[in-house]
């Protein structure tokens, strides 16, 4: 969106994060309410409609979660090649779409359709604050980093197209696709998160960079603590890694100290996700068990790393 930066008179008084300061959203503040705006839509990533309409509408929905919101209404976005692809097909993928949306409480309330070459699908999804709106780079010193889903899918997605995974390892990374991060995010409200993301495109490095950007501050991520998609490692070993994930690794390369000494690790931290996890940043105060957090919210969390003041605006995995 660099050809937009010279471009002020764009953003009304009203528009508090948008393209002059972008984040994972936009924010317009609308009658004394802030509404979160966001779109996301892309080709199929999974062999089943049905599953691929899922992901896209959780993967669309993540984007309000990450800057604390709660969905409000969608559009849904339909490029379809009509001469190839029977509409039947395209049901399926309404259908999953439809089925996640109504799980979040989300209203479809439109959309739009072309007809393209190539089929793609998702959502522009409208949402509205709680009672705070968390950005991706007001993290603090000292903070604790908590991942919400595992790594992997976008070396999943890869060996899917290369005919390379397992009927299991799809089923695993079908489930962590299509679940919302709601739960996360109410977790980061309750615990008085300073900053979220999701982790999508750029990878769990390229997302922290963003986090990092600007703050004078660095990150020490605990290389054992990562969670991964068992399987995934395997993968990597047999060379499966998109070239968008190597772009990722080539982009964010000189911002990571390796103290791992383990290539397809930070490789993996690379990894392009699709509807990833929540990356929450906590202050140090606040008390965290993962285990009640388990138990009392039904949410897996990761403690993978510290934010500090030694590695500025580096990343040091250990």
């Amino acid at each position: 969106m660099s050809q937009f930066k010279n471009h002020k008179a764009l953003e009304a008084e009203n528009v508090s994060v948008g393209l002059n300061n972008p984040d994972d959203a936009g924010v317009v503040e609308v009658n004394g309410n802030k509404l979160i705006q966001s779109i996301d839509f892309f080709t199929p990533i999974l062999d089943s409609p049905y599953d691929w309409g899922r992901v896209a509408a959780a993967n669309a929905l993540s984007d309000i979660y990450a800057m604390g919101g709660e969905p409000l209404s969608a559009l849904q976005l339909v490029c379809w090649p009509r001469d190839h692809i029977s509409f039947e097909i395209l049901g399926e993928v309404i259908r999953g779409g439809l089925d996640v949306m109504q799980e979040a409480k989300c209203s479809v309330i439109g959309g739009h359709s072309i007809d393209d070459g190539e089929p793609k699908y998702g959502f522009s999804v409208t949402g509205v604050a709680k009672e705070k709106v968390f950005l991706n780079n007001t993290i603090k010193n000292g903070d604790r980093l908590f991942l919400s889903k595992p790594l992997g899918t976008g070396v999943i997605s890869t060996a899917i197209k290369k005919g390379k995974a397992s009927s299991e390892i799809i089923i695993i990374a079908t489930e962590i696709m299509a679940t919302l991060n709601n739960t996360a995010a109410d977790f980061a409200h309750q615990y008085g998160a300073n900053a979220v993301t999701d982790i999508t495109g750029f990878g769990l490095f390229g997302h922290l960079s963003e986090m990092l950007k600007n703050t004078n501050l660095g990150v020490e991520i605990n290389s054992k603590s990562l969670p991964i998609i068992e399987g995934v490692q395997e993968l990597i070993l047999e060379g499966v890694f998109s070239a968008g994930s190597q772009r990722n690794l080539d982009h964010v390369s000189e911002l990571i100290i390796d103290n791992s000494r383990d290539e397809n690790l930070i490789k993996l931290c690379c990894d392009a996700q699709t509807s990833g996890g929540l990356l929450i940043s906590v202050p140090e105060a606040e008390k965290v068990d993962i285990s009640e957090i388990k138990e009392s919210m039904g949410l897996d969390l990761w403690e993978i790393g510290k934010i500090n003041t030694e590695y500025i605006e580096k990343i040091n995995i250990i």
